[in-house]
């Protein structure tokens, strides 16, 4: 089985710090093959940020792929976010309304979306309890850019927001190992879930004992692990 963590930072802020080396021994460690990275906050200017994240990709193929990180409100960001995504060593975008104050259904935020349409990649939009970006306003966004595919973190309110839009996944952390232990994960459906620690905020080697605790049968782990990414990436 494949497993890829699907959400990873890499970099140097004053809120996280992991370089390509140690995120490389976390991953042999605990047995990820692939680990989706992106730049960290605080903005709002990401470009020496992502260049550092393509650095690290280009110095690990095939065991690390990227996000372009963008802000919207930048001018120029269109044509930058274009042209980093015709390299190819940029697999989806990053969208962080809250960090850096923007709503996700505000029209900023469209012509970034088209290009990843155009591009054929899917958007991981950070979403959470925050008026600037709640779990419903992105799958209001998903209804309306049908042919893009949106990633967002687990939230108590996410998993229903989720429902009837089939362009919409959840990331797992933190993995809701009790809900598939009782019983009682049925608004989770498991081919819309993708594995990811948010490494270094969260432990790579507690996140993937949350999935090994939830008694997962075995072809929805490996969806879980890595299938559901691999197919919306092509990692």
């Amino acid at each position: 089985m494949r497993v890829i963590d699907g959400h990873v930072f890499l970099g140097e802020t004053i809120y996280v710090s992991q370089g390509p080396e140690d995120l490389i021994a976390k991953m042999n460690q605990v047995g990820i093959e692939v680990s989706v990275i992106v730049a960290p906050p605080p903005g709002p200017f990401y470009e020496e940020a992502n260049k550092v994240v393509r650095e690290a990709v280009q110095r690990y193929p095939g065991r690390l792929a990227a996000l372009y990180r963008v802000n919207p409100h930048l001018e120029g960001e269109v044509e930058r976010t274009r042209e980093a995504l015709e390299e190819r060593v940029f697999v989806g975008l990053h969208l962080d309304p809250t960090n850096d104050g923007y709503g996700v259904g505000s029209q900023v935020v469209e012509p970034v979306i088209k290009v990843a349409g155009e591009m054929g990649v899917p958007v991981y939009v950070h979403s959470g309890d925050s008026i600037f970006c709640p779990p419903e306003a992105v799958a209001d966004l998903a209804s309306k850019f049908v042919n893009v595919n949106f990633i967002t973190p687990m939230s108590r309110r996410a998993p229903r927001a989720v429902q009837d839009r089939g362009n919409l996944y959840l990331t797992t952390r933190p993995f809701p190992t009790l809900a598939f232990q009782r019983g009682y994960a049925e608004n989770l459906d498991p081919s819309r879930l993708i594995f990811a620690t948010d490494s270094p905020l969260g432990s790579p080697e507690i996140e993937m004992r949350r999935v090994e605790l939830a008694g997962l049968d075995a072809d929805v782990k490996e969806k879980v692990l890595g299938g559901n990414l691999q197919r919306i990436m092509g990692l």
